[in-house]
């Protein structure tokens, strides 16, 4: 058997691990819709399955795929051993997913839920300690499942993602900071000539972008909490006025300390050439 996008061929007869028949009762919805996948290929979107039976099998799915990224990351989830593991059919996997691009993805989708909304009961007010709470307990998480953390952070990172998925991956990082900004915008803090909404989205992006740096290993976990604190105030500083803004630039200002400022700080470069012939790549007094 191999791990390849299309459905494979089967013998006849290959059951599920309750003994039904691959997609027997499966309570399909009709219509069809199409993807592209990391590697541009058209792939359909897989139909809902509303059976109890179906729904069943692909919690099972999801759970063994979770626990196989978690021990060896993406390349230790196969379809043959997820079949295997979570006694299951390729078709069946097949017809809930697609292909293994899509049981990644909605498995990193269910664990974003998951956390989503067990930030949402905690119910609390979104000041500036909240947040770095919750910035620090995120990168706990990671800490906690790392393999499985990094081929989530490299999916919001895919050429061609699946939109629905990625709006699951990046809702915790933006619900924290629109919810932090309704606060400020209730407190009257913010500016009244920016699209608000626009930063709020781009601000999401900032945010995977310093998870990318911990996935990849450029920075351990110290310093990762450290630059989403930055991150955050930096956002924050741009969308404020008055004393609150400038709060926020002397936050930012303490963790540049924090993290190590650089040789040329906050002087202005003198190697222009050099950058502009490629001989350097960062800014010398």
């Amino acid at each position: 058997m191999t791990d390849k996008h299309e459905p494979p061929a089967e013998a006849p007869g290959i059951k599920d691990a309750d003994g039904t028949a691959d997609g027997a009762a499966n309570g399909d919805a009709p219509g069809t819709q199409v993807h592209v996948t990391r590697k541009g290929v058209s792939r359909r979107v897989p139909r809902r399955y509303t059976s109890p039976a179906m729904a069943e099998r692909r919690q099972r799915i999801i759970d063994c795929a979770h626990r196989l990224m978690g021990e060896a990351g993406e390349q230790g989830l196969t379809i043959a051993r997820l079949c295997r593991e979570a006694e299951v059919a390729p078709r069946t996997i097949y017809r809930l997913f697609t292909d293994k691009d899509g049981v990644i993805f909605a498995t990193v989708a269910d664990r974003m839920r998951e956390v989503r909304d067990h930030i949402a009961r905690q119910n609390r007010t979104y000041t500036l300690d909240t947040v770095f709470d919750e910035l620090d307990w995120m990168v706990s998480e990671m800490e906690r499942d790392t393999e499985y953390a990094r081929v989530a952070i490299g999916f919001n990172f895919s050429l061609n993602p699946r939109r629905a998925e990625i709006r699951e991956l990046r809702s915790v990082a933006y619900n924290r900071f629109r919810n932090w900004l309704d606060l400020q915008i209730a407190a009257g803090n913010t500016r009244g000539d920016l699209d608000l909404e626009r930063l709020a989205q781009r601000h999401v992006v900032g945010e995977f972008l310093v998870y990318r740096r911990w996935a990849i290993g450029v920075t351990q976990s110290d310093e990762c909490r450290l630059e989403l604190r930055c991150s955050f105030l930096q956002s924050a500083a741009v969308v404020l006025t008055g004393a609150a803004q400038e709060d926020a630039l002397r936050q930012l200002g303490e963790y540049h300390a924090r993290l190590g400022m650089s040789e040329i700080g906050a002087r202005p470069s003198a190697n222009r050439a050099e950058r502009d012939a490629g001989e350097e790549f960062e800014g010398r007094a």
